[in-house]
């Protein structure tokens, strides 16, 4: 599919999630963040009975260009919002993560960027990926094929790039030649990894020049397991350490998808993942955190409700003062 048609598949479902997600807000209620127990995996909240607030189209833009995460009362742009986002994607590079990498590849992140774009006052992005081993915590430049060669000529990519979806197509189809996790449960921490990835050293060695100031943080992490760290962590700490690499925790918002229960889906088998849960609920008193069922399929829409939280958190920015 190519990108026009996936963007265009990805807006008309927009009002009517599919997946086993809660409604995005309806009779001007919000909905429930997509947290344990608040709504269903996925759970949006949209304003006015629309995916990312009132407003004349599915972005939540008024009639007239104004930004509708407020009700669509806003002046056309986020003047004291961001206008840049940095991403990343942390996922598990298990053999059994082969069908989630594919959609990933193919399907999900296309459409994801160009949704970034399209919301009112966001200029650009960048995009870093990582699998779920943080040892060590370096941004992929090489797929399994080969070394990607973005055209930012650093360890990630900018949505300014002529080959954006070839770019990311070849870091998510994930080498993992150079990783010192033995494979025994502790390759499978993809939120720990970024932490790791945004921290001393790898923030300030391999991975420097990544977080931007005036950049909204979003965290994208994956598993068909659970959060595993190694040492063993508490949630509350992983989602310490993530505000710390903004200073404010209005500034991340995280996006974890695993499975909401043990099932076979529509990926295959996935595991209970109760810790990625908790943490999701760390970041859902701000209306930052997300989560998403991987028994339910259908990612692209994980990321449709993630979009809810970035249009609203870049509304609340607050700029990193050094």
């Amino acid at each position: 599919m190519d990108l026009r048609a996936c963007c265009a598949a990805l807006c008309a479902g927009m009002v009517g999630l599919v997946g086993c997600g809660g409604d995005s807000g309806t009779n001007g209620d919000s909905g429930s963040p997509g947290g344990p127990g608040a709504g269903g995996a996925g759970a949006g909240q949209g304003q006015g009975g629309d995916t990312f607030g009132s407003g004349g189209d599915p972005f939540g833009n008024g009639a007239n260009g104004s930004n509708g995460a407020n009700g669509g009362t806003g002046g056309g742009t986020n003047k004291s919002g961001c206008e840049h986002v940095d991403v990343v994607f942390a996922v598990d590079n298990s053999s059994s993560m082969e069908e989630e990498k594919q959609s990933m590849r193919e399907v999900v992140f296309p459409a994801f960027a160009q949704a970034l774009l399209d919301i009112s006052g966001i200029k650009d992005f960048r995009a870093a990926v990582l699998d779920a081993c943080p040892s060590p915590a370096n941004f992929h430049t090489r797929g399994v094929a080969g070394e990607c060669s973005f055209q930012s000529g650093k360890p990630w990519m900018e949505s300014t790039s002529a080959d954006l979806t070839g770019e990311f197509q070849c870091a998510a189809d994930i080498y993992s030649g150079d990783v010192q996790c033995s494979g025994d449960s502790d390759d499978e921490q993809p939120a720990s990894s970024v932490a790791a990835a945004l921290e001393p050293p790898f923030a300030t060695g391999e991975n420097a020049g990544f977080l931007r100031d005036d950049a909204l943080l979003v965290v994208v992490a994956i598993t068909d397991e659970d959060e595993q760290p190694v040492p063993r962590q508490q949630m509350q700490a992983i989602h310490d350490r993530l505000v710390a690499t903004k200073g404010e925790a209005k500034n991340v918002v995280f996006l974890g998808i695993a499975g909401r229960t043990d099932c076979e889906g529509a990926y295959g088998s996935a595991d209970e993942a109760e810790d990625m849960q908790q943490l999701v609920e760390t970041f859902t008193s701000d209306n930052r955190g997300f989560f998403w069922d991987l028994c339910e399929g259908h990612l692209e829409d994980g990321l449709t409700n993630a979009l809810t939280a970035i249009e609203e958190a870049c509304t609340e920015f607050v700029p990193v003062v050094n």
